[in-house]
């Protein structure tokens, strides 16, 4: 089987599987964290209108309670012959706004005060007595609520005694509008598909939401079973057939007794189809297998693109390695793909660049040895005539009528035989340079016999050659010669690059306790491609150059500690910049 093939199918099968993996856990934690928010919702919603549901019931017990021992119910045992108490009625009616359908007080089977005074005189009889409430004076009852005139009423009676005798007067009766508990159950399930129940200690339905209302056999029915014996509050899982779900899940909470109100045993469920609850998941379902397919695509798509990009590079860079040979002076191109196929390409090339300069070391040593046999060479055939001139310059030097001018140039003539002669025994001797003989000197002192030496070639070509030492000395431990021979070949080569009429400027100072000497010309410059290039042996772009000045340069520095910095100079030509290492003393150095 192929890389290609292989890869091909890891790629897919990662793809997918991930994919398919990755879709069942979202979808499943998904559920599991909706189904928790909503059974959480669910409890919070039951608990909260139970409560709600009971304070009413305290606060509707303890009105009809507490009007009942007012002493102006006392007036009932004259017929409340002059309307106050009717007055009171009324207004307390009034006070309520709409709560309460009626108040009236009742006197064997006859109403004989009434916020309403149509009732006034008229027969009724009390409603079965459903629930007992027992206060610290009386017991109060309720009445089961149910409908009259058309409206849902629950009866609340407190019994009326006489002051003196404490004998029976009748009874205070209020019928409390039983539509605020439907209209609570509605807001409870507002712009939802939830359904809410209140249910009595049977089972059966004593207020519903409007969806529960519309259904009278739903209103008939019992509902017991719902999310019995499960505790105070919480939630359940129920078969929904009544109300024509599948399942339902029920949060109930149950009544537990308000400010010393009894328990009435009454529940409050609060009803969501577990199909509709859930359908947000369901849609994320559909979306998620719709993402599957699609990541199936787009991986099937990446697997056989990515198993190209792959085996392509290998099967390129394996058949250039079978056809590599001593040509090596082509450059591979570059390997395109992952990272470790890029990285073993540029193995590959970098061995094909150590290897072409492995070469290029040969040429140059070979080139080395070549030119060190014909140094040796000239540097014997040099030497007899170098003897010559220096004894010539020796015998000049003891002539009548030389003026300052002609002694100092002869004295250079001499100097510079004995320097070329120490240069040559250095060749001969084995080809291994001379350590430098340190000693302490102003590089002031060093840079003027240079100078002075190149002045004269300076201004055949009309170049001003300046020098702009400090006035404080700049001491540097260094062997004067070689560094006289650096400064020769840096201005030498300044010399030769400028135009005519150019212009040389030589600075010289001190930074953090080190000397350092710049070379400046207005001449054509160094690119920054060069500048390490021009250092080597024999490397050089000046007609007539051998390549060999800077690179004696750079190892002299070298072994003086120094350091050679090439960039442009403010005239708009080159520098060369030299550091010296920090000052020493000359027995801090023998030392």
């Amino acid at each position: 089987m192929s890389i290609r093939r292989t890869l091909l199918i890891a790629f897919l099968l990662f793809g997918v599987v991930a994919a398919a993996t990755m879709t069942a856990l979202a979808w499943s934690r998904s559920r599991a964290a909706l189904d928790a928010e909503i059974r959480l919702n669910l409890e919070s919603q039951a608990v909260t209108v139970m409560q709600q549901i009971e304070a009413i019931m305290f606060e509707r017990v303890e009105n009809v309670y507490g009007w009942s021992q007012l002493d102006l119910m006392q007036e009932i045992r004259l017929d409340d012959i002059d309307k106050r108490l009717s007055r009171f009625l009324r207004d307390i009616k009034s006070s309520y706004a709409g709560i309460y359908r009626s108040i009236v007080c009742v006197r064997d089977g006859r109403i004989v005060a009434a916020a309403d005074p149509t009732l006034i005189g008229t027969s009724t009889r009390a409603a079965p007595t459903w629930l007992t409430v027992q206060l610290p004076a009386a017991r109060v009852e309720l009445a089961r609520p149910d409908t009259t005139a058309g409206q849902p009423v629950l009866t609340v009676r407190a019994p009326l005694l006489d002051a003196f005798t404490g004998s029976d007067l009748g009874y205070l009766q209020g019928d409390y509008d039983w539509s605020e508990v439907q209209t609570l159950l509605d807001h409870t399930v507002a712009q939802s598909s939830r359904f809410a129940m209140l249910l009595d200690a049977g089972g059966r339905v004593l207020a519903a939401s409007s969806a529960v209302r519309a259904r009278p056999d739903l209103l008939a029915g019992e509902f017991a079973s719902f999310a019995s014996d499960t505790g105070r509050s919480g939630v359940v899982r129920e078969v929904g057939t009544p109300l024509g779900h599948d399942r339902l899940l029920v949060g109930h909470a149950g009544s537990t007794g308000y400010n010393g109100l009894p328990d009435f045993g009454w529940r409050l469920l609060v009803l969501a189809p577990e199909r509709v609850a859930l359908q947000p998941v369901t849609h994320l379902l559909n979306t998620l297998l719709a993402l599957l397919v699609l990541a199936a695509v787009v991986a099937a798509v990446l697997a056989i693109n990515l198993s190209g990009r792959i085996a392509r590079p290998i099967q390129a860079l394996t058949e250039l390695t079978r056809h590599i040979d001593g040509e090596i002076d082509q450059q591979p191109a570059p390997v395109q793909g992952a990272d470790e196929v890029v990285e073993l390409g540029r193995a590959f090339r970098r061995m094909i660049v150590d290897l072409r300069h492995s070469r290029a070391h040969l040429v140059r040593v070979s080139k080395l040895a070549a030119v060190g046999e014909m140094a040796a060479m000239l540097a014997h055939e040099v030497r007899n005539p170098l003897g010559i001139v220096r004894s010539s310059a020796q015998l000049l030097a003891r002539q009548q009528g030389l003026d300052a001018r002609g002694h100092e140039m002869v004295d250079f003539m001499v100097h510079e035989c004995d320097r070329i002669n120490a240069l040559i025994r250095n060749l001969l001797e084995n080809a291994r340079p001379r350590e430098p003989a340190m000693a302490e000197h102003d590089l002031r002192d060093i840079v003027r016999q240079p100078l002075e030496m190149l002045r004269a070639r300076a201004q055949t070509k009309r170049v001003a050659l300046e020098f702009d030492g400090a006035e404080q000395p700049l001491p540097i431990v260094c062997d004067r010669d070689q560094i006289t021979q650096v400064l020769l070949n840096l201005v030498l080569n300044a010399i030769q690059m400028v135009a005519d009429g150019g212009r040389i400027e030589i600075a010289a100072g001190m930074h953090d306790g080190a000397a350092w000497l710049e070379v400046r010309d207005d001449g054509p410059g160094i690119p920054a491609a060069r500048h390490q290039l021009i250092l080597e042996p024999f490397v050089t772009f000046r007609d007539g150059g051998i390549g060999l000045g800077l690179t004696i340069v750079q190892d002299i520095l070298t072994r003086h500690g120094a350091t050679l910095t090439i960039g442009t100079s403010g005239l708009g030509g080159a520098s060369l910049r030299i550091d010296f290492a920090g000052h020493q003393t000359r027995d801090a150095t023998a030392a």
